[in-house]
């Protein structure tokens, strides 16, 4: 039971954590503002994280995980190299759009924070989509008027968009946060995919 309880505290930190990074950055965030929007103590949350940097690098490292988890699935799934640049770039906007720890990792990835292991979310999604953009211009001749890596650098930038705001930049928290009134990351990629001359 007290195994339990702990695994939810962790959790709920972690998410208020998210909140608090994913809005202010790492260098604007404030524990105390953490712990206040769960109704805990400090105390309470170094039971669980040594410090702010600890807090920051466990969801970096969370955000880590379920991008390796994601890029795992759709390697099972048998698409050719087109419709898998489209379909991992789409899922990942969907986690941006949805998935608060996930927006509040790039957000600390821009900040300069890696999670342990100095794994970097951004460059590691970024050199993954440029290999994906080669290989589709290798097996499916996909003509795109930029190198690889720059088109693969429009996708990724395309998905991040509204990681600096706090918010999704498709939602009204984002409009007024400045993302832009109602433009979310896959309104942003159906136009480079027109590019591609495949939109829709």
């Amino acid at each position: 039971m007290s195994q339990e309880r702990s695994v939810r505290t962790r959790r709920l930190l972690l998410h208020a954590a998210a909140e608090e990074f994913a809005a202010r950055g790492y260098s604007g965030a404030r524990l105390k503002t953490v712990v206040d929007r769960i109704g805990m103590t400090k105390g309470a949350l170094y039971g669980h994280f040594a410090s702010k940097e600890d807090l920051a690098e466990a969801l970096a490292d969370e955000a880590a995980s379920c991008w390796e988890a994601l890029r795992a699935e759709q390697a099972a799934q048998p698409l050719d190299s087109v419709a898998e640049l489209r379909l991992l770039a789409e899922r990942l906007a969907l986690l941006m759009d949805d998935d608060l720890v996930f927006r509040a990792a790039v957000r600390l990835a821009s900040d300069g924070l890696c999670g342990s292991g100095k794994r970097d979310l951004v460059t590691l999604i970024s050199a993954h989509f440029t290999e994906l953009v080669r290989r589709a211009q290798r097996e499916a001749g996909l003509a795109v008027a930029f190198p690889a890596a720059a088109f693969a650098d429009l996708v990724t930038t395309a998905i991040f968009a509204g990681a600096q705001s706090g918010a999704p930049s498709g939602t009204k928290a984002g409009a007024k946060a400045g993302a832009g009134p109602g433009i979310g990351s896959r309104t942003r990629l159906n136009g480079l995919w027109e590019l591609l001359g495949s939109g829709g």
